[in-house]
């Protein structure tokens, strides 16, 4: 299992999750997979959406995130002899094939419901939609869950979305997975008063005072999750965050994707023209923007990727001698 969060408010949405996946042998948790991908960035026709899962690691063979990645954009190139996807791929997606944000939930909801039972014996499967959606003349801020029980035939209703002001609906914190305990929500309730802004309904006049904010709360979402980790031995310490500025804070919308990690995760970078070797790199998540695609891969140093209307800034590992921007695939476990 493991923890997700989620907190949406009128200035800022920020999504966590951490990167351990655990099987059980003979009655014990063991780790499988520290660095496996349970996030996914889609810039839909009239939205941004950040798309995160926790429950069933592997649908019909694969990884859940790639199997989300390929319902919402079929042309992705993703190998079946057992081989990762490569890290960067340019489609043939068009503009006609972007899917709307609501399209985005019906695929998911329908696709999740199709899936035979068979599929949900031992383990069921949420999966938590957030963004900036566009609905007539106004941007709004929506978190959608969409949830499989084990043995179930169909989706669930939510189970973890909470509104955090019971009148104007524009606050939102959601949390699933099996961290989710009455202790891990104190602490993060705790966390957010923490928080210079976090009650606030307008853009600060201040920028920096803004990116201040914005750093408060993904530290406050990591930090939860690895306190989580210390209660419960299927939740990781290794935490990716994706955050969606407020629209009206600058055009191109600005995303970012940041990793936080308390060990060193050793990485073989290749380029064109050198393979290099590097102590320590970041993880990155699934990013779909039409015909450019990014797979999990490592980074060091940061990167930027340009949608439509949406530009997207991954973080990186500190750059280590000269290297900064080159990420590769990921090394996927698989079953």
């Amino acid at each position: 299992m493991t923890l997700i969060i989620t907190v949406a408010t009128p200035l800022l949405i920020v999504q966590a999750g951490d990167r351990l996946l655990t099987k059980q042998l003979k009655g014990k948790i063991q780790q499988f997979d520290e660095k496996s991908n349970k996030s996914l960035i889609y810039e839909a026709w009239n939205g941004a959406l950040a798309i995160s899962y926790c429950g069933k690691a592997f649908i019909r063979g694969r990884p859940t995130d790639e199997w989300i990645a390929e319902q919402l954009n079929s042309k992705i190139i993703i190998p079946t002899d057992g081989s990762d996807p490569w890290s960067l791929q340019m489609g043939s997606t068009s503009l006609h094939d972007l899917l709307t944000f609501d399209g985005v939930i019906k695929v998911l909801r329908e696709k999740t419901s199709e899936l035979p039972a068979l599929e949900f014996l031992s383990h069921s499967l949420t999966i938590v939609v957030t963004g900036w959606k566009q609905k007539r003349d106004r941007i709004q801020n929506t978190i959608i869950e969409i949830t499989r029980k084990r043995n179930s035939t169909t989706a669930e209703k939510p189970i973890g979305v909470k509104r955090l002001d019971r009148l104007k609906t524009s606050f939102f914190m959601d949390l699933v997975g099996s961290g989710h305990r009455p202790e891990t929500e104190s602490y993060l309730n705790a966390a957010l008063r923490g928080v210079s802004l976090y009650k606030q309904k307008a853009l600060p006049k201040s920028e920096a005072e803004y990116l201040t904010f914005a750093g408060e709360m993904r530290e406050a979402l990591a930090m939860t999750i690895k306190f989580a980790s210390t209660i419960e031995k299927t939740v990781g310490a290794n935490v990716h965050t994706t955050t969606f500025y407020q629209p009206f804070y600058r055009y191109p919308l600005l995303a970012e994707t940041h990793f936080f990690s308390d060990m060193p995760h050793p990485a073989t970078i290749i380029t064109p023209t050198r393979t290099i070797e590097v102590h320590d790199a970041a993880v990155t998540g699934w990013t779909l923007f039409g015909a450019a695609v990014s797979a999990p891969s490592y980074l060091v140093g940061p990167t930027t990727l340009q949608g439509r209307f949406m530009t997207l800034e991954m973080n990186g590992a500190p750059p280590i001698d000269n290297v900064k921007g080159f990420f590769t695939t990921i090394p996927r476990r698989r079953v």
